[in-house]
């Protein structure tokens, strides 16, 4: 019984600390995200909003309501995160269209 009780206050520890460091990360892109125009902005928004479920996860998880994290802020963590592959391969194709446009080939 009390080695259930110490893992569970190791783990929401290093969620807490996760959490922490996740939402910390997410300050840079979060910036470019505002400062940023055109379509390098769209994937830095993206970007951005991956971490930032990524973040609430574990601060859900921290809560001792893993059900719910587990069930509902995971699968969107991974959604947002697929999102943000679309967004950026829409802008590499664009930018690679425009390339060669320009070359002529």
């Amino acid at each position: 019984m009390n080695i259930n009780l110490i893992k569970l206050a190791i783990e929401s520890w290093l969620d807490l600390i996760s959490a922490a460091m996740i939402f910390f990360a997410a300050i840079i892109p979060g910036y470019l995200s505002l400062k940023l125009r055109g379509d390098i902005s769209k994937v830095t928004i993206m970007l951005t909003a991956f971490i930032v479920v990524h973040g609430i996860y574990h601060l859900v998880r921290m809560q001792g309501i893993e059900s719910i994290a587990d069930s509902v802020f995971e699968p969107a963590s991974i959604v947002v995160l697929i999102a943000f592959g679309v967004t950026y391969l829409g802008v590499s194709y664009k930018k690679k269209k425009k390339k060669q446009e320009a070359t002529g080939k």
